[in-house]
């Protein structure tokens, strides 16, 4: 986790030598920037605009990402990265001068919003995540969106939640989790992360199929107890045409390629990278607010569970599924919400490596998947959108005051 360095790589680095840039003067920046503050977070307002000034924001980070295949950080990277970010999530609670973006990133503050967004400064596209967070005051919860590209409504589903909680910090993939490949037939060819299906690997590199997943943008073989279906089915595919090139000839090169496309996708589903500037992100959090929860958003085809409108589950100390669970069933009246694995015993999220990293630093973490028809109807009706992110509150513990993380 290399986590000693980080503060040192902080107290070092200052706003010195990279800009921040296009920070200027950060909304709520405290006179007395040595000074933590404590301030009462209240409700969002219903027509706050966040969400939208945010889908603004964020909406350029992700332009091509469907078709963009992933970088993970070297280990240096890893290390200034994740030390940027856990300063900046204390910069922003403290109301402290925002600390300096190492190179190919970027920090910058909402205009009229206390929200900094850091990110790729359009230098070179990696793939890292588009990052929020919220500056004062502001309820300890971690919202993420790790397949906004392939899970349809996911994107809005998480703004809303990261502004009617008025979360601390909201993280979004800026890359296809099977960047890169081909599209299908039927997928979109906007630019502007518009749904579609998954790019099909076997095409990709050079024959077969993807027999892991549909072509409408959503998980529909899922293994057991997990999300692992689809993986397993990119896999599946590898070993069974790696000696295959295009029409029978050069299997040589046909198989080079085949081998780097395997190796760069292996870090294209940020939910499973064990190496990627979205789970970098997530730890350093963790380090900044020890016992922070994170909510993660997912979607599944209805197929995969029928009688299922949200599949939860809950790992990590402190983790309570059902105080999620109450407020959903409350919200959503013409599905079902299950529990995983008491009710259901697939989707629940098992080989998430965010997931896995939260347990380990002992911190919460949930993850919920949503049907495409609740995600559908998330996306049109606004109001059910408001009620069900609203729905979320209880997994603070009903705080509604900035946690100190010291």
């Amino acid at each position: 986790m290399k986590s000693a360095g980080y503060v040192v790589l902080f107290a070092i680095a200052g706003c010195s030598q990279c800009v921040c840039r296009s920070i200027g003067s950060a909304p709520g920046t405290a006179p007395n920037p040595g000074a933590a503050t404590e301030e009462p977070v209240t409700a969002a307002l219903v027509n706050s605009g966040e969400q939208e000034v945010l889908d603004e924001e964020i909406t350029p980070l992700r332009k091509g990402g469907r078709h963009l295949i992933a970088e993970p950080p070297d280990d240096a990277e890893e290390v200034t990265y994740a030390a940027w970010i856990a300063a900046a999530g204390l910069a922003a609670q403290n109301r402290q001068p925002p600390p300096a973006a190492p190179p190919g990133f970027a920090l910058r503050a909402v205009h009229g919003r206390d929200l900094w967004v850091l990110s790729e400064d359009g230098t070179r596209r990696r793939g890292a995540a588009a990052v929020v967070l919220r500056v004062g005051a502001a309820v300890p919860l971690i919202v993420e969106a790790p397949h906004t590209f392939f899970d349809r409504g996911t994107l809005p589903v998480a703004l809303a939640i990261f502004e009617a909680q008025r979360a601390r910090a909201l993280i979004v993939n800026t890359s296809h989790r099977y960047g890169g490949g081909p599209n299908p037939r039927d997928a979109s060819a906007d630019e502007d992360g518009a749904e579609g299906g998954p790019p099909n690997l076997g095409a990709a590199v050079g024959g077969g199929r993807n027999p892991g997943h549909t072509a409408d943008g959503d998980e529909s073989t899922e293994g057991a107890g997990g999300e692992n279906g689809g993986d397993e089915a990119v896999n599946g595919n590898t070993a069974q045409d790696g000696a295959q090139g295009t029409g029978g000839g050069a299997r040589g090169d046909n198989r080079a390629s085949r081998e780097r496309l395997i190796a760069s996708l292996a870090f294209a589903d940020v939910a499973h990278a064990e190496r990627s500037f979205f789970l970098s992100v997530h730890r350093a959090l963790l380090q900044s607010f020890p016992g922070t929860p994170t909510v993660q958003l997912h979607g599944f085809q209805d197929r995969s569970a029928p009688n299922a409108a949200i599949i939860a589950s809950a790992v990590g100390h402190g983790a309570a599924l059902d105080r999620l669970l109450a407020p959903l069933r409350a919200v959503i009246n013409e599905g079902k919400v299950l529990a995983y694995p008491t009710e259901i015993d697939r989707l629940g999220g098992a080989t998430n490596v965010q997931a896995r990293w939260s347990r380990q630093m002992g911190a919460p973490f949930y993850h919920v998947e949503m049907s495409r028809t609740l995600r559908d109807k998330l996306i049109v009706d606004t109001d059910f959108r408001r009620r069900f992110a609203a729905a979320f509150s209880g997994l603070t513990g009903g705080t509604n005051r900035m946690r100190d993380p010291g």
